[in-house]
């Protein structure tokens, strides 16, 4: 076997939450051209049938949309339910979606209302929860399943106002390790902490006066396509001995901080 033919995902069938012009929508296109059937969701169809569309172009693409809301469970069977119908087993989940964000413009602290805590607990750590029970049976079976789920620097440093989310990805962090051991040897869990990242690269305005890009070791915004190479290996045999670890690309923040 070619040191490439590793990091094919030829038959495999992989479900990504939070596709959009960002990290999400990325990873979809990577998994397809690698040989992956994709069924790629968000809360915004529009999007997501501009980037299936996008898919089946290309040679061998195959890609499904489906508009859900990572946080509600019957929306994450609904997803599960179509890819079983589309494609059959399922091999590879990336939960990339994301919610609970709180700027100090915002609000502050006291933002963190009931609502963004129960949002943020619901799709940044339940949604990983729920999707490896809904598809652990596949995944045992076939012996090569892959769980990756998207952390965040905020999961590991502080970073108020944004407590609810920062606490969401911690409890993450513990439920992937947990997982990986509760499911090895034949599923493999993971996570990608990616860090200041915008679809090109380019500081948001959102993200202006916050001073992100300068808690970096390399300075600057990532763009979504440096995140890519990890969930690569992540996916597939080249990481075959990896499990309940964080593959980190986040510009050296949380590794150089002190």
């Amino acid at each position: 076997m070619s040191v490439f033919d590793r990091f094919r995902l030829d038959g495999r069938t992989a479900i990504l939450t939070g596709v959009g012009p960002g990290v999400g929508e990325h990873v979809a296109k990577a998994y397809a051209e690698l040989g992956a059937n994709v069924v790629i969701s968000a809360r915004s169809q529009d999007r997501l049938d501009r980037i299936a569309t996008e898919i089946n172009a290309l040679d061998g693409g195959r890609a499904v949309a489906v508009a859900v809301d990572a946080g509600e469970k019957a929306d994450l069977q609904k997803l599960v339910d179509t890819a079983h119908d589309r494609f059959g087993p399922i091999h590879i989940i990336f939960n990339n979606a994301a919610a609970g964000v709180v700027y100090a413009k915002d609000g502050g602290l006291w933002a963190n209302s009931d609502a963004v805590w129960k949002t943020a607990l619901d799709v940044n750590l339940m949604a990983t929860w729920r999707l490896a029970e809904m598809t652990t049976e596949d995944m045992q079976a076939h012996g090569k399943g892959s769980i990756i789920s998207v952390q965040s620097c905020g999961g590991f440093t502080p970073i108020p106002p944004a407590v609810a989310y920062g606490v969401s990805k911690a409890a993450l962090a513990f439920l992937i390790r947990s997982l990986a051991k509760a499911l090895a040897p034949h599923t493999r869990v993971n996570a990608l902490c990616v860090g200041s990242m915008s679809p090109d690269g380019q500081e948001a305005d959102i993200h202006k006066g916050l001073g992100l890009a300068e808690r970096n070791a390399i300075k600057r915004f990532g763009a979504a396509d440096e995140a890519v190479g990890a969930a690569i290996l992540l996916a597939g045999d080249g990481s075959s001995y990896t499990t309940g670890s964080t593959v980190f690309t986040e510009g050296g923040r949380v590794g150089t901080i002190s």
